[in-house]
């Protein structure tokens, strides 16, 4: 009787702490640090896929494509950092201001980068002269670095921030990804003045206008059904406007000779 309460209890005990473990591990996820990390690994993956596209493309247009895809997520993320955490962690952060500025310096060297990978994306003449492939070899190690200083930064600045500004500032992280700019802007956006914020929230409704107009496919944004065609649209499509039964031959009745 003893050995089954005994066992009974050590069984609860397995149960409670696997459930702490969970908690934990939601808490974790549902975090800014958490949030953070994930984006890292989505980039890095992303960037890692793109480059399987292009070793063995079964299509070409795919390593372009998920070229595109890591663009757009990561020029998304480095702007949600810049105009949503950067601020908080230059105030709170010891050596906050000069840590940010490198972050941000990095963040621009990144645009650069991408903004080339853009360019051959679009097919533009004007593109670098370097190929896609080192392109996307130098952003993988900005990105890798970034993520290095960025996650320190978190960590820290999470340290130092009360339950409620956290929180805050997690729904501020997650409110803004969802207008943030999805292609790479070098030049605008990478200050850390109310100026530079502006800019890059007018700049995010312009890609957003721009990716609608070319059913572009952004990381974490749902996948609209496409809409019927109206009248012009089956015109363009050579179409008839409406489904209509063929009809079927007349049958003439013969007439003899008499």
């Amino acid at each position: 009787m003893a050995d089954t309460n005994k066992t009974d209890h050590s069984d609860h005990s397995d149960h409670d702490s696997q459930d702490h473990n969970n908690q934990d591990h939601d808490s974790q996820a549902r975090s800014l640090a958490g949030l953070v990390h994930a984006a890292h690994r989505d980039a890095s993956d992303l960037l890692e896929l793109a480059g399987r596209a292009q070793v063995l493309p079964a299509d070409p247009r795919q390593t372009l494509h998920a070229s595109d895809v890591a663009v757009a997520a990561f020029s998304a993320h480095l702007s949600v950092m810049e105009s949503v955490v950067y601020p908080r962690a230059a105030r709170l952060v010891p050596h906050g201001r000069a840590r940010t500025a490198a972050l941000r310096g990095l963040a621009r060297e990144a645009a650069s980068v991408m903004r080339g990978m853009e360019q051959y994306v679009q097919g533009d003449l004007n593109r670098p002269g370097r190929g896609l492939a080192e392109l996307r070899d130098d952003l993988t190690d900005l990105a890798a670095a970034h993520a290095r200083a960025e996650d320190q930064l978190l960590d820290e600045l999470e340290s130092v921030l009360s339950d409620t500004r956290r929180r805050r500032l997690r729904i501020d992280f997650e409110r803004a990804m969802r207008r943030a700019p999805t292609r790479p802007h070098p030049h605008l956006g990478h200050g850390p003045s109310r100026s530079s914020r502006l800019a890059a929230r007018v700049a995010g409704r312009w890609d957003h206008l721009l990716d609608t107009m070319d059913a572009r496919a952004v990381a974490g944004r749902p996948i609209r059904a496409p809409a019927p065609a109206g009248l012009w649209g089956w015109y363009l499509l050579g179409r008839p406007t409406a489904d209509q039964p063929q009809r079927e031959p007349s049958r003439h009745a013969r007439t003899t000779a008499p």
